[in-house]
């Protein structure tokens, strides 16, 4: 999802940053109150997993696990149920948000693989995510 080139909305609240992609609709919650994951929630992987995160200083850090060893590292790599993900989230200046993403899996990968997402802030304030409607017209009688 985060690597989707989609728009992204990011709102942040008490207890967790939600982030919501413009591509398929994805959600994300990364819980930033603490909590760990319990052992139901690390035996039932989903496609996004379940991250938790903390600040240090202006740096979001969040781990994710429990992934569905169906999903992919990129897209077309495939993972172990032993992978995690670290991500170190910040603003570099002014409108432009980093995503420093480390991806650990043993099994899968002989060393982390690691890469960097860049956002770059709407350039008009008023801009609103849309439903994901990539077949959009279909099925519809002409007017």
């Amino acid at each position: 999802m985060m690597g989707a080139a989609y728009g992204l909305e990011i709102m942040q609240g008490k207890d967790r940053i939600t982030f919501f992609s413009e591509w398929l609709d994805a959600l994300r919650r990364v819980y930033i109150d603490g909590r760990k994951p319990t052992q139901k929630i690390l035996n039932d992987p989903t496609y996004a997993g379940y991250s938790t995160g903390h600040w240090e200083g202006d740096t979001l850090v969040v781990d994710t696990v429990a992934l569905h060893p169906d999903s992919f590292i990129d897209n077309s790599s495939p993972h172990s149920e032993d992978m995690t993900i670290k991500e170190r989230i910040r603003f570099t200046s002014p409108g432009i948000l980093e995503d420093r993403v480390t991806v650990t899996d043993p099994k899968a990968l002989t060393k982390p693989w690691e890469t960097v997402f860049t956002y770059k802030k709407a350039e008009r304030p008023n801009d609103e995510l849309r439903e994901f409607a990539c077949t959009e017209g279909l099925g519809r009688s002409p007017k």
